[in-house]
């Protein structure tokens, strides 16, 4: 340092006041290195840092509340992130690096971007469905071509789950509904349809999670569909500690959510 640090004495040494001004800094440092190891050390095991996810309105519903809870119950530093939107929007954020993984549903031959993988989490079909008083329910069958005397509700056509609907229906000959109202919003929708005459398209395990109880699937040959969901992450990328943890999480939740009776 350039300045002698300690006067010696017959017993010992005492700090000079170079001394003294270097162990006011030591002593920062010191405190600021320990902090340095514990908050490495709580990233590597995982009980702190940020989480990024990018979920759409059925699994912001059914399945990440209830996973991002059990997280910071047993991880209290672990602070999350959640940004919603259309799955197009979200998998830009994710290949921009803004989000660790998304939740989505992903067709049964996933064709992703290079940069991209998946992990399947849950299986499970999208069913029409209705009002527990909807008039098609007093119909011993109810047929597809049944379903276009009635207003529908659905999300933005470009959505997957849109997708396998009109496809179902030109199976069968039929044009597919002009939906009377659009939004991907699932509360407003249930609204709407309490005691309505709307019908929609829905994941049945979602509709099993949330348990709406006044809506239920609406059986008509030939329009279910299986719907493959699960997480999209950056390929080759490492997600934190952290992330791992919810991931474990929501694996579990997931495989509970399929073992429930489906209505």
């Amino acid at each position: 340092f350039g300045a002698p640090l300690f006067d010696r004495q017959a017993r010992g040494v005492t700090p000079t006041v170079y001394g003294t001004a270097l162990l006011r800094h030591a002593k920062d440092v010191k405190a600021a290195l320990g902090a340095a190891w514990e908050e490495v050390d709580a990233l590597r095991t995982g009980s702190a840092g940020l989480v990024k996810i990018g979920a759409g309105p059925s699994w912001q519903d059914a399945v990440l509340p209830e996973a991002i809870a059990e997280l910071r119950a047993s991880r209290p530093g672990v602070r999350v992130h959640v940004m919603g939107g259309g799955d197009d929007q979200l998998k830009e954020h994710l290949k921009s690096g803004a989000l660790d993984f998304i939740l989505a549903a992903v067709p049964e031959t996933p064709r992703l971007e290079p940069e991209l993988a998946w992990q399947p989490l849950l299986a499970d079909e999208y069913c029409v469905i209705a009002d527990v008083g909807h008039p098609l329910r007093e119909r011993r069958k109810v047929l597809a071509e049944d379903l276009l005397g009635y207003p529908w509700i659905l999300p933005p056509g470009t959505t997957y789950m849109v997708g396998r609907l009109h496809h179902l229906l030109r199976t069968v000959g039929l044009p597919p509904p002009v939906p009377a109202i659009e939004t991907d919003v699932i509360a407003l929708k249930f609204a709407l349809m309490r005691g309505s005459d709307y019908l929609s398209y829905h994941a049945a395990a979602h509709l099993a999670g949330v348990d709406a109880g006044f809506i239920k699937p609406l059986e008509v040959p030939g329009t279910r569909a299986v719907r493959q969901a699960g997480m999209i992450n950056r390929q080759g990328i490492e997600p934190s500690p952290a992330a791992q943890t919810l991931v474990s999480i929501l694996e579990r939740k997931c495989v509970r959510l399929r073992s429930r009776r489906r209505y």
